[in-house]
Parts: structure tokens; sequence; C-alpha cells
């Protein structure tokens, strides 16, 4: 099916507000001008220039290339008006997997994910969910609750991520971005060590869209 205007300023639309974002917001993460964006996201423009709305999909980490061949209707359709609680699956990783990750590793291998997970919010193909382990980012997030990291979204100033650093290991941490330099942040005041300065090699592997508690007990 060929794109519309107004069809792919509805599905962007829909996306940005599961995600909280205002138009601005979103224009300032695509590096798209605000007016541009206005105009895309209202459908106004009947064959929107393709360089811009690739870098608005990425920016709120949809497949570009599914939105622009309407592909994405049947997802947005059965995933967010049909089922409003509901927003697909996602395989739940260990940290060791995520410390390890890498474009060569395909996520959908069987057997790769540790579980399939129903999400409540909307997400791309690559995105991946990690089960919360200690006390560094609380009281906003608590052990045993379930992030969701969207590989495809840029990260900015204040953004949750997971990162990997040098020796492989995989931290999440709210990302500072300043004029002395980047840091890692623990939101817990209590916890030791709060600000580490991001070392070289560092690799950021996404950026924390939401979060949630699976409730039922997992018996393995």
């Amino acid at each position: 099916m060929a794109f519309s205007g107004q069809l792919i300023g509805r599905l962007l639309t829909e996306r940005l507000k599961e995600l909280g974002w205002n138009e601005t917001e979103l224009a300032r993460r695509a590096g798209v001008a605000q007016p541009t964006t206005h105009r895309i996201l209202g459908g106004e423009s009947n064959n929107p220039r393709i360089d811009n709305v690739n870098k608005l999909a990425r920016a709120l980490g949809l497949d570009s290339a599914a939105l622009l061949a309407g592909q994405l209707q049947t997802d947005f359709d059965e995933n967010v008006v049909a089922g409003p609680d509901i927003k697909g699956r996602v395989p739940r990783i260990s940290w060791v997997q995520a410390g390890a990750l890498s474009e060569a590793i395909d996520l959908f291998e069987p057997g790769y994910a540790e579980e399939w997970l129903d999400c409540p919010f909307p997400h791309s193909n690559g995105a991946f969910c990690l089960e919360v382990r200690g006390t560094s980012m609380f009281p906003d997030y608590r052990p045993g609750e379930l992030i969701l990291v969207e590989p495809n979204i840029e990260p900015l100033h204040d953004d949750d991520i997971v990162a990997r650093t040098p020796d492989g290991q995989a931290t999440f941490k709210r990302l500072q971005i300043t004029e002395d330099g980047t840091y890692l942040l623990a939101l817990n005041p209590e916890f030791p060590n709060r600000i580490i300065t991001v070392p070289d090699g560092t690799e950021i592997c996404g950026v924390v869209t939401g979060s949630w508690m699976n409730r039922r007990r997992r018996t393995n």
C-alpha cells in the first residue's frame, strides 16, 4: 500500500502520545524543524519528504520502511486501538545477554530470550526488556520491575539508558550530558558513587521508554 501523508501523520502522532512527548520534543530529538514536524504530524503534507519522515520515525523508535509502506497501520489498529492494555510481546533477556548485545545477535532466535512478555507500551521490533536488579535507580524504579529498552532512539540528556561498559557489563543509569562531560547517574540518593564518568568505549544499548511490574510470579 502506498503511503499517504494523513496515515503517516496519524501513526506518528499515536506513537508520540504513547511516549508522552510533545511536538517540540520530537522535533528536537529528530533534528527536524518544528513547523515541518507539525505539518507532517497533522497530515497537512500529502507528500512529505522521505528523509524527514525517516528522522521522525527513528526518533520515535518506529520502522520507517514499514511506516512508508503503510504496513504499520495493521499493527497500530490491532495493538493500540483494539488492545489498549497490550501492545505486543517483547523478549526479556538477562543482564549478561544485554552486556553482550551486538547487531549480529538476533533476539528472535529461538531460545535466546529468557521469556516473551506482554508489553503495555508500543515498541519497535528491536526492543527488549530487562528486570531491574538492585536499588541504584530507586525510588523511580524498584527491584523486580521490568524496563522496556528501545535501541533505535537517540539518547539525550536526562534519558534513562542501558549502557554497556568496556568490560562487557550492562548498567542502568540516567544519562547526564553537561559542559563538563558525560556522566551516568544513579537516582538513589543513598547509593554510593552516584555519579560515574562514562569510560571511553562505553556503548549505549538503548533508551528506557517505559516500565511496569509483572505481578505473575515465574516458576523457573
